[in-house]
């Protein structure tokens, strides 16, 4: 079994540059990880269910990943990971100035939840079940510290600037992400729902909240 670790746990020294090969299996792995969580949930997903969606053995998952466990937190890097390639191609990259970069915040987050619901339906499910050997949530409130950093630092850099009204920068972040969050399940329960308008009305609403 491939590992990174020293047998006390510890991260070895120097861990060995993965293949183009491996890392396309990683990716095949995780792939398949994605679907079948989409097909059967969490608790359904073991090792063996998705050694079998991608025709090989279980040892292979075991090659390239210590467990399950290290598996599910790859899934999660790796959502996260398109998601945030995404968002930057899509708009973010050219956006320039708080405010523009505001709505490219808003919008592109929007978009990608939208065009990418089977990834949001496995990773909410995730965030939800995925707990460590004593019960406890894998990912907690201090997980989304990450998540909140770049939008802060957006809000406190527009006010700085004198784009933003004077505001506390941690509520309107906290708001804007449960918006944004929020909309994975309001998708769910309206599959209709006009996405173009939805984003448009999620803009102007965060834009007459934070304008000068």
């Amino acid at each position: 079994m491939r590992s990174e670790k020293q047998p006390d746990g510890q991260p070895a020294a120097e861990a060995t540059p993965r293949s183009f090969i491996e890392e396309a299996r990683r990716t095949q792995i995780i792939d398949c990880a994605i679907d079948t969580i989409a097909e059967v949930g969490y608790a359904g997903a073991s090792l063996s269910r998705i050694a079998q969606r991608a025709g090989i053995s279980k040892g292979v998952i075991s090659y390239h990943f210590a467990g399950k466990d290290e598996l599910i937190e790859q899934v999660v890097v790796h959502i996260y990971a398109v998601g945030g390639e995404f968002m930057w191609n899509s708009q973010l990259k050219d956006a320039s100035g708080p405010v523009d970069q505001l709505r490219a915040y808003i919008s592109a987050n929007i978009e990608f939840i939208a065009t990418h619901r089977k990834q949001i339906a496995v990773v909410t499910e995730i965030l939800m079940s995925f707990r460590d050997k004593q019960g406890r949530p894998k990912y907690d409130v201090a997980a989304e510290e990450p998540v909140f950093a770049p939008l802060i630092e957006l809000l406190r850099g527009g006010q700085e600037a004198g784009a933003f009204r004077t505001f506390d920068v941690r509520v309107m972040a906290l708001a804007i992400r449960r918006l944004i969050d929020g909309t994975a399940g309001e998708l769910l329960a309206h599959p209709d729902t006009d996405v173009s308008a939805y984003i448009d009305a999620a803009v102007d609403l965060f834009h007459h909240a934070t304008r000068k």
